[in-house]
């Protein structure tokens, strides 16, 4: 893995918060995105803002999953989201309903082939909840979203990198 790039934006038509963050890593895209569409146990090993005791999948076909994940900050952040794996280079999820994010609000993970291996990009679009949890994942985001979205995803590029040796 080498660069990280992100960008945060503020849409005033909408009143949500986009953060871009990305990163080059040696693994090809189809690795990068398989660990995206895992909702197995090793989801908590790659993505450290996911607890296994707090990860139910709902649903799980083809092209889609239906998952609620949470982690505990100031009590449990948790999202009930629909990930859309249907189009090539991308995982979406959608969110259905949290304690934390406005339905609607979505994450978005694309993988391009690059030099010897893919440049990974998180695209979040975030509305927060009026509530308490709200609020603090709003002031958070706000105020080091790129930081800690640049930080999970090279920590997960290099957790799947780890998993493939």
């Amino acid at each position: 893995m080498s660069t990280a790039t992100d960008t945060i934006r503020r849409s005033q038509e909408n009143e949500k918060l986009t953060i871009r963050v990305a990163a080059k890593t040696s693994l090809p895209p189809e690795r990068v995105l398989d660990a995206a569409r895992d909702f197995s146990e090793r989801r908590a090993d790659v993505w450290s803002n996911v607890k296994v005791k707090h990860l139910e999948v709902h649903e799980l076909g083809e092209t889609f999953a239906v998952v609620t994940e949470g982690t505990w900050v100031v009590g449990l952040f948790w999202e009930r989201c629909r990930y859309d794996f249907s189009q090539p280079g991308s995982v979406k999820a959608t969110v259905i309903d949290s304690s934390v994010f406005e339905p609607g609000s979505t994450w978005e993970l694309r993988a391009t082939p690059c030099d010897q291996g893919s440049e990974a990009e998180i695209v979040l679009h975030r509305g927060f909840r009026r509530g308490p949890k709200g609020r603090i994942a709003s002031a958070v985001h706000h105020t080091a979203g790129k930081w800690v979205w640049g930080w999970f995803l090279r920590r997960a590029l290099v957790a799947v990198e780890r998993q493939a040796d």
